[in-house]
């Protein structure tokens, strides 16, 4: 995703259950948990997320806020365009959050 991911490897050796919230999804680490996920995938980390993954036993990885916010929209830019036979343009303005 063009930087690199903040990694807290607490999870099995191979994850069956991934959960994915993008940009600022770390609030939702305890939903991932009861539903038995085995790493979730977010934008931005809170304090609080290394120790409820290791307490856990979650793999917790963020990957960038604007990083992961930008996924869908250029997907969906690419489909518009293929869709409807359009010119579409993503303006990548980077952001380090």
């Amino acid at each position: 995703m063009g930087q690199k991911p903040l990694v807290f490897d607490a999870g099995p050796e191979i994850a069956r259950s991934i959960a994915i919230v993008t940009g600022a999804g770390t609030s939702h680490l305890p939903e991932a948990i009861a539903e038995g996920a085995d790493a979730f995938i977010t934008g931005e980390p809170a304090e609080r997320a290394m120790a409820d993954a290791q307490e856990a036993g979650i793999h917790f990885i963020a990957a960038g806020h604007y990083a992961t916010e930008t996924l869908g929209i250029r997907a969906l830019g690419e489909h518009l365009a293929e869709r409807f036979s359009l010119h579409h343009l993503f303006i990548d303005v980077r952001n380090p959050i």
